[in-house]
């Protein structure tokens, strides 16, 4: 996982983009909680997770959000 080192500048958060993102690219960022630590072996676990979906996302292997919600929806 790749930590961002932002600050804030008034009332903005500011700070330089990973490489790879392009310019106007949105990122959500979710601040941890002390009670959010993860084990190791969960850490492991989830950048693995995120290895595999930034190699499919190279690969084009993406669907837009719409339609994945959609296709959700309708197995209700």
């Amino acid at each position: 996982m790749q930590a961002l080192k932002v600050r804030v500048e008034k009332g903005k958060i500011v700070g330089d983009a990973p490489a790879g993102f392009s310019e106007g690219t949105e990122l959500e960022l979710c601040l941890a909680e002390p009670e959010d630590e993860m084990t190791d072996e969960e850490l492991v676990a989830l950048e693995a997770a995120l290895d595999a979906g930034w190699r499919s996302i190279e690969a084009g292997r993406v669907r837009p959000a719409l339609d994945v919600i959609a296709e959700l929806r309708s197995k209700r």
